[in-house]
């Protein structure tokens, strides 16, 4: 699967691949962060975590967050903020909207730049403990590759971008 034909791939747990589609479905249903007025799971994209490609998969689509952030880091640092220490004398606008985003990709709110959401940590990562879970008991973990329709609101960009 390329990560180029999809917007956002999660990581859930469950017993099969129904209830891990419902699992997605449901986050997707009752986040106010993000609303799309329609959304496709790509079904022959679906994976367990005993697939071969499971954990290029993921491992890819974290990369693509944390460019995504690094990203948003040099905006900011290219709006003059070189210091932590001076992010109190932040002007309201761009620069603070830049920090804004930055700051729910690294606290694990999903928006519309989001490439991986991991349902069960609630992040945009995968932490050691998880990775190593997964490992030992992969049958119960999938990644769910969605393809969102125009997006109706987001509490990072303005409606219809």
């Amino acid at each position: 699967m390329s990560l180029a034909s999809i917007k956002h791939l999660f990581l859930t747990q469950a017993d099969d691949r129904q209830q891990a589609r419902r699992n997605v479905q449901a986050f997707l249903e009752r986040t106010e962060l993000i609303r799309y007025e329609a959304t496709t799971i790509q079904e022959a994209a679906i994976k367990r975590a005993d697939m071969a490609s499971f954990w290029s998969t993921l491992d890819q689509a974290v990369a693509q967050n944390k460019r995504f952030a690094e990203e948003l880091i040099t905006e900011l640092q290219e709006t003059g903020v070189a210091q932590i220490s001076r992010l109190v004398d932040l002007p309201q606008g761009y620069p603070s909207k830049v920090l804004h985003t930055l700051v729910h990709i690294l606290d694990g709110f999903i928006g519309v730049d989001s490439a991986f959401y991991n349902l069960l940590e609630d992040s945009h990562w995968l932490s050691a403990g998880l990775r190593q879970t997964i490992k030992e008991r992969p049958a119960r973990y999938w990644l769910i590759p969605v393809v969102p329709g125009k997006l109706q609101y987001s509490v990072f960009h303005q409606q219809g971008e």
